[in-house]
């Protein structure tokens, strides 16, 4: 048998002394697909912050690829994929500033090499009126 893409054993959470996540258990195999549900508030958030170690939990132990997010995370955040809750892009922001915060938020900033080239897109970089997309 692999190792399990995600691990998760006895994890908790506490906020002001109260439990947010409170001795959690699962584990997600490879290729599985898998759904943390539950009412606002139940702390599904808060476990996956602590799965891109985002997070320090209280207790349990996390292992996500094999590795910890907390103490090895410079390793893991390059091989995950994030994706905020209410949606992909801030509409405030150029093309230009989404291309430099996202890949920060992984491990490596966009420098301006490999500018976007895509027709299109190229000369809308540092617009700010919206969305870049092709004519």
């Amino acid at each position: 048998m692999t190792n399990p893409a995600v691990e998760v054993r006895g994890l908790s959470k506490l906020y002001g002394g109260r439990a947010v996540v409170d001795d959690l258990s699962f584990t997600v195999q490879a290729g599985e697909v898998f759904a943390l549900l539950g009412p606002n508030g139940a702390g599904k958030t808060t476990t996956v912050e602590i799965l891109e170690g985002y997070r320090k939990q209280d207790g349990g132990a996390v292992r996500v690829l094999g590795l910890d997010p907390r103490r090895e995370g410079r390793h893991l955040k390059p091989r995950i994929g994030l994706m905020l809750q209410q949606g992909g892009l801030f509409p405030q922001i150029t093309p230009r500033e989404a291309l430099t915060l996202w890949p920060e938020a992984a491990s490596e900033p966009w420098t301006g090499a490999g500018r976007p080239t895509r027709p299109g897109i190229s000369g809308r970089a540092d617009r700010g009126d919206g969305p870049a997309r092709p004519p």
